[in-house]
């Protein structure tokens, strides 16, 4: 891996006003670095935030994140959503099967769920096995919320990927994100 920056984050400093109420509601390496395309950072965080007022329960949530952090080797989305994982009630053998793939080790509901989240980000498009497997256990709305969840968090791994973009120092607070889309939609 090369030690030169594949791409220049902006400086806190230096953000002009619309860039700064963005970043205020998110103070992430993720922000600034969506803050590199012209339009999208807001759109992108607001997004995320819906999920947090979604149709999935906080368990269920954390569940999706953590199978496509690991499916993507995402170091950020693991450090941002492994407190909250275990803020809804997921300890430590529980959250390995999920990022393992172990089936036989998790609640029928919640290995239908991790089936099909990897079905997902393996093969960009769910089994008719995983997709009925979890229709026993979500309402197709909620199987929609997954799914959009899953890219989600798909895209933001591939992107803070792809532009080598560092960990923050500390970890970021979901802190005032929902507000982002309230911005976004002003």
């Amino acid at each position: 891996m090369s030690t030169t920056p594949r791409v220049t984050l902006t400086e806190v400093a230096d953000m002009e006003p619309e860039q700064l109420a963005v970043y205020e509601r998110f103070q992430s390496n993720l922000t600034r670095a969506l803050l590199l395309t012209k339009n999208s950072a807001a759109a992108h965080l607001a997004l995320g935030g819906t999920f947090t007022v979604g149709l999935l329960s906080l368990l269920d949530r954390e569940v999706v994140v953590l199978r496509v952090a690991a499916l993507r080797d995402s170091e950020f989305e693991r450090l941002l959503h492994y407190p909250l994982a275990k803020k809804a009630g997921l300890d430590d053998a529980e959250i390995k099967a999920i990022e393992e793939g172990i089936y036989d080790q998790l609640p029928p509901a919640r290995a239908a769920l991790v089936r099909y989240v990897t079905d997902c980000m393996v093969d960009h498009r769910a089994s008719e096995e995983a997709w009925f497997a979890l229709r026993e256990h979500y309402s197709q709305n909620e199987i929609a919320e997954i799914t959009h969840l899953a890219g989600h968090s798909a895209m933001t791994a591939m992107y803070l990927a792809s532009l080598d973009i560092p960990l923050d120092e500390g970890v970021a607070s979901w802190g005032r994100l929902t507000e982002v889309g309230d911005a976004a939609r002003s």
